[in-house]
């Protein structure tokens, strides 16, 4: 902000620079030798240049008193029944958003401890299959694979990284509301196997 001791101190440079130039036209008129002209010109230079410098204060000075005048009147078109009003639809609209991030967070955790379990238990599947010589790694239709995939009655069970899957589920949900998120770009970082299990899981969820 600018404030009138800014303006009358820069007053006070306009006029001793004024004085300065005044005094170099005279001893230029005199004397007519080049140093002469060459302080004649550097006194017009600041002359000019503080002569600027007061101007724009000054119109910045007069921008801010205005916007300040400006603000003073929206401040007091804006009754306090109105602010109340305001802060009031603001509280509930915060406190909407925290009761649905807590219950995505609880939500977040149930997928993530799910899934764990899910892997687990084909994965230990596949282990018990194979130690009763039903190996599926050479294509047979029963079976456990090393690795971890159940081949049993036609079905395929394929354990799911759990972290990956609430990746995707957010990638899709973001997508939905505003694809150009940076969220709904994520990419997976799983490899094939994990990628075509998260897609089974999430094409089953998709049709209930």
């Amino acid at each position: 902000m600018v404030t009138q001791q800014e303006i009358d101190e820069q007053v006070v440079a306009v006029e001793a620079a004024e004085v300065a130039l005044d005094q170099a036209e005279a001893h230029h008129a005199g004397a007519g030798s080049e140093r002469a002209v060459q302080e004649l010109r550097v006194a017009r230079a600041q002359a000019h240049a503080a002569r600027d410098r007061l101007r724009h204060l000054r119109t910045r000075f007069a921008a801010e008193q205005a916007a300040s005048r400006a603000r003073a009147a929206a401040e007091e078109a804006f009754p306090a029944k109105e602010r109340k009003a305001v802060a009031k639809r603001l509280a509930e609209a915060h406190d909407e958003a925290v009761a649905a991030l807590v219950e995505a967070e609880r939500a977040a955790a149930r997928l993530l401890a799910a899934t764990a379990a899910y892997e687990g238990v084909v994965r230990s599947t596949a282990a018990e299959l194979k130690a009763r010589g039903l190996s599926a790694d050479d294509g047979q239709d029963m079976g456990g694979t090393a690795g971890g995939v159940v081949h049993l009655d036609g079905e395929k069970w394929a354990p799911a990284d759990p972290g990956s899957l609430l990746v995707a589920v957010t990638r899709s949900a973001v997508t939905a509301q505003n694809p150009r998120h940076p969220a709904a770009q994520w990419r997976p970082v799983t490899g094939l196997a994990d990628q075509a299990a998260q897609d089974a899981l999430l094409r089953t969820a998709a049709e209930r």
